[in-house]
């Protein structure tokens, strides 16, 4: 298309101008038009929203060069928080101008809801438990429950509640009203695994503690019968606590009562008494091989108790246990190792010659008695050795 301007009017005064236009399609066909142009210092016709600013800046286009044609008495004749039209008047040169400046109000008020939730015996008191902020420029609005909630639900329902300000505008929002049954009981918390010492007593309810969603904090019981400290051993306690609804939680809880060296002490005299007594040297270590599987772990504090309560331990878990039987049966002796402490097993002085004997359960650590050359030989030792100087030579 081609569009051309057909009048061009001189805009040196202030007024309306009627503009015409044509244009034309490429086979000569022409349309005329007409416009208005506006050529003006003053804004004729200004909307606001009602609770909205209003300066003269929304007056005139150019403030600078206009500014002081408008007293500022008339921009005071509008009310931004009262709907309604405000004629602003001006002159200049003689002439008068005029300007309306509407105010309205088109904006819902602003609702912000929550989401509620309640067990099944309970009640909404006041709806505007869901609303958590309601405005509007106009004051405050009017809010409606538009949902008749129904409390035989059990789960989730849309909630619709609605405000409306004075002059009519409105909003409209959902919260999430969730109705659950109270049967779950307390949660009892701090119920870690305790360890104590033979015959100590015990605070069965330090660092426990239980809480109800519902009732909070709640009170609990403690049932310790089955925990006997006086003989080493793992047990449990029994801890209930009941919320007012009546929903109760059991659980349980490990107490270790720890062994003492009378109770090690005892655990190897009956080891010793059903596989060792009788035994010679060899056969104090073959039955060991046979009794105690071997693992990685070295035992904790106390390798002989968990040697023989677990049945298994590495090298230094038999070494050790082998140098309590020699201890018993009489026989002076020496726990010895490599210098890179990887393998330890016993030197034992048998008819004023020391020997190698070694317990632990592997094809590759010969069971002895041992000579230094022989043992050296070992598969299980990879070509390692042990300080000559701290041990006696078993030659």
């Amino acid at each position: 298309m081609n569009v051309e301007l057909l009048e061009a009017p001189e805009t040196l005064e202030y007024g309306d101008y009627i503009i015409k236009i044509s244009v034309k399609d490429e086979y000569g066909n022409e349309t005329i038009g007409e416009c208005n142009l506006k050529i003006a210092w003053l804004i004729p016709e200004v909307v606001i929203e009602i609770g909205e600013e209003f300066s003269i800046e929304n007056l005139i286009l150019d403030v600078e060069e206009f500014g002081d044609r408008i007293p500022q008495s008339e921009i005071d004749k509008v009310d931004e928080n009262v709907i309604g039209e405000y004629i602003i008047t001006a002159e200049y040169e003689g002439v008068e101008y005029t300007s309306v400046v509407k105010v309205q109000d088109t904006i819902p008020p602003e609702l912000e809801l929550k989401d509620i939730s309640i067990y099944d015996d309970e009640k909404i008191s006041d709806y505007k438990r869901f609303i958590k902020s309601v405005s509007d420029a106009s004051g405050d609005p009017t809010t409606t429950l538009k949902t008749e909630i129904d409390y035989s639900k059990i789960g989730d329902q849309e909630i619709v509640i609605e405000a409306v300000d004075k002059n009519g505008n409105k909003t409209e929002k959902t919260a999430t009203l969730t109705i659950k049954k109270d049967n779950v009981g307390p949660v009892i918390s701090g119920l870690g695994d305790k360890t104590v010492s033979k015959n100590s007593t015990v605070d069965y309810r330090s660092g426990v503690w239980a809480t109800d969603d519902r009732d909070g904090s709640c009170e609990f019981s403690v049932d310790s019968s089955a925990v006997d400290t006086k003989v080493a051993g793992t047990y449990y306690a029994t801890y209930t606590s009941k919320d007012k609804k009546g929903n109760t939680t059991t659980r349980k809880r490990k107490i270790v009562v720890k062994h003492n060296q009378e109770d090690t002490n005892n655990k190897f005299n009956e080891f010793y008494n059903n596989y060792l007594a009788g035994n010679d040297i060899v056969g104090m270590a073959s039955a060991i091989r046979s009794q105690i599987g071997y693992s990685s772990s070295w035992g904790g504090d106390d390798p002989v108790w968990y040697g023989l309560t677990e049945g298994r331990g590495n090298c230094y878990v038999h070494a050790l246990i082998m140098q309590k039987a020699l201890n018993k049966a009489g026989y002076s002796n020496r726990l010895i190792y490599l210098t890179d402490e990887s393998h330890y097993w016993n030197l034992v002085n048998v008819g004023g010659k020391w020997r190698h004997i070694d317990a632990t359960p592997s094809v590759n650590h010969t069971l002895g008695l041992l000579t230094d050359e022989q043992k050296l030989a070992d598969a299980g030792l990879h070509g390692k050795t042990w300080d000559r100087d701290n041990w006696p030579a078993a030659e």
